[in-house]
């Protein structure tokens, strides 16, 4: 009877170690926690099936399939995500792909509540300046989406033809290029400049009358 009373005392008024151990293992056990559903809610978020859940993705997707890195030789596919969410081991690198996985995820979730492109050819109208704002994140970020599967180091210059060779291994020199500066446009089409769309369709109309 006496150890059941002391241990209730104890439970009902524990020592200050004994308090501030209770709270470091929940602060612990919490953080875990926290950690363990943040990190696999990014991955799950990654899928492919959540990128192109969205009628906007309808054409992007398309061009996707059509591509090497959605069917290759080496049986190599690349996802939405390997692309666009930038990657790597580090604890910058973890942030860097939360913070891109936050601004992009809300921006293209915001304007797809908002309705700002409901048609294809409504997309397809601001194409060029979407594709611009992408490409310039990527080159902010040294096309580090790229080299998480492509590097310098894992090329084999001599099954390259002379011009990639050449190119690959001045950049590799001068390093004042990076990788979205020669190779966009491979997985999605280059979309039309504003001012050559107009170009052209001021070309089509003189070409009527």
């Amino acid at each position: 009877m006496g150890l059941m009373k002391k241990l209730w005392t104890l439970l009902m008024r524990p020592s200050q170690k004994i308090a501030l151990g209770i709270l470091l293992a929940g602060g612990f056990l919490s953080g875990v926690v926290f950690f363990l559903v943040f990190h696999f809610t990014m991955n799950a978020t990654n899928s492919m099936e959540i990128c192109i859940s969205c009628h906007e993705m309808e054409g992007v997707y398309e061009e996707y399939r059509e591509s090497k890195h959605y069917s290759s030789a080496s049986g190599v596919r690349a996802t939405c995500s390997d692309c666009h969410v930038p990657h790597g081991k580090t604890f910058g690198d973890y942030i860097d792909k939360f913070l891109a996985k936050l601004t992009i995820g809300s921006k293209d979730i915001f304007h797809h509540l908002l309705g700002t492109y409901p048609t294809r050819e409504s997309f397809e109208k601001a194409r060029w300046h979407l594709a611009q704002n992408v490409l310039a994140d990527m080159r902010a970020r040294d096309s580090k989406e790229c080299r998480s599967c492509h590097s310098f180091d894992a090329m084999d210059m001599e099954e390259q033809d002379k011009s990639a060779a050449r190119k690959h291994k001045r950049v590799m020199e001068s390093a004042d290029k990076t990788c979205v500066d020669c190779h966009s446009g491979l997985v999605h089409k280059e979309p039309v400049a504003p001012a050559e769309h107009a170009q052209k369709e001021s070309a089509g109309e003189a070409g009527k009358k």
